[in-house]
């Protein structure tokens, strides 16, 4: 059986609201019609980087702009499925997306049904397949461990 290569790269978009993390999922269709929540993802274009490749695609799907990605925050996954009598290697690099608002918009709806922000809690409940709930744990954790609380000064006289 012939095996075939394919990389994606994508976003995990999250906006902190009222000290609550949330994060956009998009409701997917697939070819076949199937449908699943996941993180938005894609191919990248010629000459892209795996970076430009994740924001475009963040861009395309949900129409979010202002992001801050954290390069160093990137979660892979792995898997493979037969299509066509060909057997894809799939590996997803999504990266951590800190978004400066909620603005979404849907612009590929044959593709898309619907974009939902959620709590990281609803979201586990959504995302379908388990390597997206074990991103989502990842990125649980690195949004846990990097909260940041105000630091009150001393001054000792």
């Amino acid at each position: 059986m012939e095996i075939k290569i394919d990389n994606s790269y994508g976003v995990v978009p999250v906006f902190e609201k009222d000290g609550v993390w949330e994060v956009l999922l998009v409701h997917q269709v697939s070819y076949r019609g199937d449908d699943f929540w996941i993180f938005p993802k894609g191919h990248a274009e010629e000459n892209e980087t795996p970076v430009e490749a994740a924001r475009r695609e963040l861009q395309e799907e949900t129409g979010l702009i202002e992001i801050l990605l954290d390069e160093g925050s990137s979660h892979i996954i792995s898997y493979s499925f037969i299509h066509e009598g060909v057997k894809i290697e799939k590996t997803v690099k999504y990266y951590l997306g800190y978004c400066r608002n909620q603005k979404t918009h849907i612009s590929q709806p044959r593709e898309i049904k619907e974009l939902r922000w959620c709590s990281l809690s609803e979201a586990e409940d959504l995302v379908t397949h388990q390597n997206s709930k074990q991103v989502l744990a990842e990125v649980r954790a690195v949004l846990l461990g990097r909260r940041v609380f105000p630091l009150t000064e001393t001054h000792q006289e």
